[in-house]
């Protein structure tokens, strides 16, 4: 891992706030996998925790990860076009998805209820609305129910092109979209 180092890219003011758009490379691996973080993401939550979890998984691939900050009204943030711009034209265009893995969007999604047909459920409907490529929490449901949910969702026109399940342990890709969606 080599230094922190940081690298100013811009700033911009709103109406609402002052955001802080600049980054920070957290790690740089021999393989060439990078964890890129914006200085604007609150570092201190347990999500945070759980998404960085995930980028460093993708940096030990030789991925490019970039952590982009959530903006309140997006579309009306002049940053987003600049953190998000290549979301335009997207049906998650104004949406702010977790991870950026060599210029592809991931979201990360977890759970609170105790209700395991339900988590999967809520984890699935929120992630699929930020982009067609999620992440979510290892929680107490079948195979089989999982597989039957993605299923009927692709069914009913859902746009899902690959979902990832996260343990303690490890990111396992679950389920991959073969059928060019």
């Amino acid at each position: 891992m080599s230094p922190l180092k940081k690298t100013a890219l811009n700033t911009e003011n709103t109406d609402r706030h002052y955001i802080d758009i600049s980054t920070e490379v957290i790690s740089t691996l021999p393989n060439g996998g990078e964890v890129v973080v914006y200085n604007a993401i609150d570092r201190s939550t347990e999500d945070f925790r759980r998404i960085l979890s995930c980028a460093n998984f993708f940096a030990r691939q030789g991925k490019k990860v970039v952590l982009p900050p959530k903006l309140d009204v997006p579309y009306k943030n002049p940053a987003y076009n600049k953190i998000f711009g290549s979301l335009r034209g997207t049906p998650y265009y104004g949406k702010c998805p977790d991870l950026l893995v060599d210029g592809v969007w991931y979201e990360h999604e977890g759970f609170i209820s105790e209700n395991p047909k339900s988590n999967f459920s809520n984890m699935l409907h929120r992630g699929l609305s930020q982009s067609e490529r999620i992440i979510i929490e290892k929680c107490s449901v079948s195979e089989r129910i999982m597989r039957k949910s993605i299923r009927d969702r692709i069914a009913s026109g859902v746009r899902i092109k690959e979902i990832w399940v996260r343990d303690e342990e490890r990111i396992t890709l679950f389920f991959k979209n073969t059928e060019g969606q």
